[in-house]
């Protein structure tokens, strides 16, 4: 009896052996990570423009990217010729390494509001106006030229060509492309978005700020999400739209900036309109090591391509320059 026994206690005691690894296993596997903090789009007016802001809490988010560049290998190909395309990528490495998304961190910011939709024509003549009667320029940055005239750009004539009727029946806008009120203002530099910012009692975002309101909490790629979709941002490409007189094809409707909130299945988490594409936006931040403290610009414009509107790309100019797909939107404190 005892005989026969033994290997049954074997096998119970081998079973139980089993289940309590398994239960051991399960006791201490690594906890699963915290889910992002929840995203609530909070409206707020900002009382001395009436503007509309979103609210956007304090907290740490993800910014930058990990992604890898689709166009090259993570190593140069060993031991075998370089064909023309490979030298090309192995070239391109180097300036994808330096492009200042990587890595992806951990990131805090403090609580703020941050602009709906980026300040439009019509919000920056009021400015203009209030500051050609005043002569106000206390608000400006102290860096900015002495009596600076912040008329955007391309609000005068900007191309003596098209005083000739026969040049300027072939450009593709009109007088009220760059200056209409529901459009973005552009052909702003960073000292005109730094002033009108001041003078309406709000300041710029930081690059973080305007990245995290851009993308929410979960990294994605363009503020609805991770694929690419047509027609929910204004983009390069052909264009056939109301605000141009060429032919063509476009698949967003619009070759220059369109009015603000035109998309509004692009918006992001927090609520933001137009935070990939129409016009790309000053941010506060100068770029690292850049000459001539160049700023940080965010968010591509009405002319870029999808890989250069995600959430995370980035690039710099002289705080002088200036362009016709080039605007802002403003931030402040809570």
């Amino acid at each position: 009896m005892r005989a026969r026994a033994t290997p049954l206690l074997i096998a119970i005691v081998a079973h139980c052996g089993v289940l309590g690894g398994a239960y051991l296993w399960k006791r201490h596997q690594p906890a699963r990570p915290a889910d992002p903090p929840v995203v609530r789009a909070v409206e707020i007016v900002h009382p001395a423009d009436g503007s509309t802001m979103m609210l956007v809490p304090a907290m740490e988010f993800a910014m930058g990217t990990a992604d890898a560049h689709p166009d090259f290998p993570t190593q140069p190909p060993d031991g075998k010729p370089l064909h023309p395309p490979d030298l090309l990528i192995a070239r391109a490495a180097p300036a994808w390494a330096g492009d200042g998304e990587r890595p992806a961190r951990k990131v805090a910011v403090k609580a703020f509001a941050i602009d709906r939709y980026e300040v439009t024509n019509a919000q920056y003549r009021r400015f203009l106006d209030a500051n050609s009667q005043s002569g106000d320029h206390r608000r400006c940055h102290p860096h900015e030229a002495a009596g600076k005239d912040h008329t955007p750009r391309y609000w005068r004539d900007f191309n003596p060509l098209l005083q000739d009727p026969a040049y300027a029946a072939t450009a593709p806008f009109g007088p009220a492309t760059f200056a209409a009120d529901n459009t973005p203002v552009v052909g702003v530099d960073w000292f005109d978005a730094y002033a009108y910012a001041a003078w309406v009692g709000k300041r710029l975002p930081t690059e973080a700020e305007w990245e995290l309101a851009a993308r929410g909490t979960d990294g994605r790629r363009w503020p609805w999400g991770n694929e690419w979709r047509w027609g929910l941002a204004n983009t390069g490409g052909e264009k056939l739209g109301g605000d141009v007189s060429a032919s063509g094809f476009e698949k967003d409707g619009f070759i220059y900036p369109a009015p603000v909130g035109s998309f509004p299945g692009g918006r992001s988490p927090f609520g933001c309109d137009d935070m990939a594409g129409n016009a790309a936006e000053w941010c506060s931040d100068a770029w690292p090591g850049a000459a001539g403290a160049e700023r940080v610009v965010r968010g591509g414009g009405s002319a870029n391509a999808p890989s250069s509107v995600r959430c995370a790309a980035r690039v710099h100019y002289e705080p002088e320059f200036r362009i016709h797909t080039l605007g802002f939107r403003c931030a402040k404190d809570q």
